[in-house]
């Protein structure tokens, strides 16, 4: 194989390092936006037309905004049907795991109960189920604070209403019959978890 030049020149060579120095030549260069140049860079300042423009009233009679509002309820409104999809199989997958955990009560199965709690604490109320998310947030709670002791019948009641306020496809805190279970459950947790200093 015939000799190849080097590609770069050997690090040692002086002469050669000095021909590698890229050094900005600013001199001379215009700009078409707002630049403060510096001695070795050049900071462009472009307009910002978002905040030009959020800050303009609008005019009596612009309906500029309303068509764009109108597709994103509109959006909104098809990702509502596949929310409700979404949470029924986060429910079934808690089930399972609850009935798992109820057959054998080892670390795996412990894990994957509390795995499948922690994520519907924090997907249900962007799914529309804020209750279900503070059942949820309970649940874990209990595992977290009990680990393997926590009454199975305890981890059953939350499972069990989460399943309930699905179903019943309750968001919100406008029936009294949803709050008294979560407030029963928050009940049912404070019997049983050791007292914090104070409270």
């Amino acid at each position: 194989m015939p000799d190849q030049p080097p590609i770069l020149p050997a690090l040692s060579d002086d002469a050669a390092l000095q021909d590698l120095t890229l050094e900005p030549t600013l001199e001379g260069m215009t700009w078409d936006v707002p630049a403060e140049t510096f001695a070795d860079h050049v900071v462009l300042r472009p307009p910002n037309a978002l905040k030009e423009r959020s800050a303009q009233p609008a005019t009596r009679g612009d309906r500029s905004g309303l068509e764009a509002v109108s597709r994103a309820e509109h959006a909104l409104e098809l990702l509502s049907a596949e929310f409700d999809g979404w949470m029924t199989a986060e429910i079934e997958r808690l089930e399972s795991a609850r009935k798992a955990y109820d057959a054998q009560r080892d670390a795996a199965n412990e894990a994957a109960l509390y795995r499948s709690a922690h994520d519907l604490r924090g997907q249900a109320a962007t799914f529309g189920f804020p209750l279900v998310g503070e059942i949820a947030d309970g649940l874990c709670l209990l595992m977290e604070t009990l680990g393997p002791a926590a009454p199975q019948p305890h981890l059953d009641r939350h499972v069990e209403a989460m399943r309930a306020l699905v179903r019943e496809d309750v968001r919100g805190r406008h029936l009294p019959l949803a709050m008294e279970i979560v407030d029963g459950l928050a009940r049912l947790r404070a019997d049983i978890l050791p007292k914090t200093p104070g409270a």
